[in-house]
């Protein structure tokens, strides 16, 4: 075989060899293809195709409706309003900065805002909707509807927002929303929240923030690869929060707010009877509207810093030295553990000393012989020195706590303050020294470090009101499925509670009575007037108090009162932070509280 038949041989063999193997190359490709083909349409193609659906599905929430707030009467505090938004299609209306320039004369945008819708503008896909301003007042909706065919791709749609038609009226009882924050998301777990959503911050909203919001709805929306809207799919309707109706009566809440006015402190008025609270004031108070509207950074500057603390709920935030007040728990404590009876006298001379140092009646000079009575009608300090003298600190804390003193009430209110009733206990723990005796007098008087809520004053009153019983404050009817159920009964004899009321009774109605010149006009009250200092004051070699002029060292005014008498239906506590004497500042506000109350239901009695 010639040299050029042996190349060809050579070659044809190669040839085969590496169409061979390119041939076995294609053939392992086909059996890789196919079998992931096989892997993906048979072995998982039920995975991949939901992937497919969910990629082309987009929920939507349907905003749901917030429960509105009712009084005890069926009357609104709190309701929803429609908020008219101005929103523009960016690829329908071309250039956004021309919109802007062109809706200006009818909105009148800040230069901030504008640039924020700008950027916004840049972030989002140009078929999506953007907000260009909500809160559209009625004149700026007619002007804009009416030339709305003139700015292509702008709608007007209505969304509701939270509004408190009542203005001021219970703003620290009905609190108010805001945008949700760590802890909110900590607290509420079981709601969903997405950014931007509000929650209720204080009061009512907050205390009752599950049940008010609702259920969102659904919305199952087809959307093509950019995420443009194809159709709808498929709707769960939202379901609306319930409306939740208070104990409140909003026409004795305003008048309450109106005998405050221009004065800084709270009064709280309960039904003695079962824990309803009927009104709760704190003063100065604020306009929850303003948390929907926002505020400027001076307004929200001036609310924060504002000495008389607007913004924060006195009724149960605020504690303060209960002064004479406290004197009826002294009273029933001593003759409950039969160290006073009707009898019992001691004299005030003006003062009595102990340990080489002298505790001062409020009047100077004294008011001599008294009896358990006259030292209530009086608020003689002399006496409750020594009678607290037999019971001790630690007997008399324990019937304070049992008139709801020193301790939570229950209400259920974010922020409640426990208030606080010393024993030699606490101040071993708080401080590490021993108690001293001269404390428990101090004690006596509602004075030293015993502390007090108004909404502990008021339930303090109505447990001597209706005969022991203990309440939970209360603030809904909505909720109430059977009659309510003490949290405690003091079980004080019919003796020693008819001397207590005689002595309250004598507070306004005796002739020496420290609240005679403020009774009621229709019905027979009990009560007690109170005076806590602020800070100590100096006195004059023959022990007269030298007169405060300084407004912030003026002493604190408090009145307690149930009425009327016989049947009480309602139970008060007044503080006027600074006011001086609680006969001349705290007891005019009470007095003014229980007319318009008994006029308005025509209790006689």
């Amino acid at each position: 075989m010639s040299s050029l038949e042996n190349e060809y041989e050579n070659f044809k063999v190669d040839a085969q060899r590496r169409l061979l193997l390119l041939g076995g190359l294609f053939a392992g490709a086909a059996i890789l293809i196919g079998g992931r083909l096989f892997h993906l349409q048979v072995m998982n193609g039920g995975e991949y195709r939901s992937l497919a659906e969910d990629n082309r599905i987009s929920l939507q929430p349907i905003p749901t409706l917030r429960g509105r707030i009712l009084d005890r009467h069926g009357r609104i505090l709190v309701d929803n309003s429609p908020d008219f938004q101005l929103s523009v299609i960016p690829e329908l209306t071309g250039s956004i900065q021309a919109f802007l320039k062109r809706i200006q004369p009818y909105l009148d945008i800040p230069p901030d805002r504008i640039e924020k819708i700008v950027r916004q503008a840049h972030r989002q896909r140009s078929f999506l909707p953007l907000i260009i301003q909500s809160r559209l007042t009625w004149a700026q909706v007619n002007q804009i509807e009416s030339r709305i065919h003139t700015f292509p791709g702008a709608s007007i749609q209505v969304q509701t927002t939270r509004s408190y038609p009542n203005g001021d009226i219970a703003s620290h009882l009905l609190g108010y929303l805001g945008e949700v924050n760590d802890k909110d998301s900590l607290q509420f777990s079981s709601i969903p929240f997405r950014s931007g959503d509000t929650v209720g911050k204080t009061g009512m909203e907050r205390m009752f923030e599950l049940a008010l919001r609702g259920k969102e709805g659904v919305r199952e929306m087809e959307v093509n690869a950019v995420g443009r809207h194809i159709r709808e799919l498929k709707r769960q309707p939202a379901r609306p929060g319930p409306d939740l109706r208070l104990t409140i009566d909003v026409e004795l809440q305003a008048e309450a707010e109106r005998a405050l006015s221009g004065l800084s402190g709270s009064t709280v008025c309960l039904d003695p009877n079962n824990g309803e609270v009927l009104a709760m004031v704190s003063q100065p108070s604020y306009d929850p509207n303003q948390f929907i509207r926002g505020f400027t950074s001076d307004e929200w500057k001036r609310l924060v810093t504002d000495p008389k603390r607007p913004l924060i709920n006195k009724a149960i935030q605020g504690q303060y030295p209960p002064g004479s007040t406290f004197k009826m728990v002294v009273a029933l404590a001593a003759l409950k553990e039969g160290k006073i009876d009707a009898n019992t006298r001691h004299h005030c001379g003006g003062s009595v000393t102990r340990d080489n140092h002298t505790f001062y009646c409020w009047k100077n000079g004294g008011h001599g012989q008294m009896d358990i009575v006259s030292a209530l009608e009086q608020s003689c300090d002399v006496f409750f020195y020594k009678v607290s003298e037999s019971l001790g600190i630690d007997t008399l804390a324990r019937h304070a706590n049992a008139m709801g003193l020193g301790g939570l009430t229950g209400i259920g209110l974010e922020g409640e303050k426990p208030g606080l009733m010393p024993s030699r206990a606490w101040k071993k723990a708080t401080s590490g020294h021993a108690w001293y005796p001269g404390e428990t007098l101090v004690t006596a008087i509602g004075q030293g470090a015993v502390l007090a809520t108004p909404l502990q004053l008021a339930n303090m009153v109505a447990t001597v009101a209706n005969g022991g019983r203990l309440y939970r404050p209360t603030f809904s009817l909505t909720t109430k499925e059977q009659p309510p159920t003490p949290m405690h009964i003091n079980a004080f004899h019919s003796a020693h509670l008819a001397l207590v009321r005689k002595g309250l009774i004598a507070v306004l109605h005796g002739k020496s009575g420290t609240a005679r010149q403020f009774k009621p006009e229709k019905v027979m009250a009990a009560g007690k007037t109170g005076t806590s200092q602020v800070v100590r004051h100096k006195r004059e070699k023959s022990g007269k108090l030298i007169k405060e002029d300084n407004e912030r060292f003026k002493d604190h005014a408090l009145f307690v009162a149930y009425a009327p008498v016989d049947n009480p239906r309602i139970a008060i506590s007044v503080i006027v932070e600074h006011g001086g004497h609680g006969s001349t500042a705290a007891a005019p506000v009470a007095k003014r509280i229980m007319d318009f109350y008994f006029d308005k239901y025509g209790i006689t009695g």
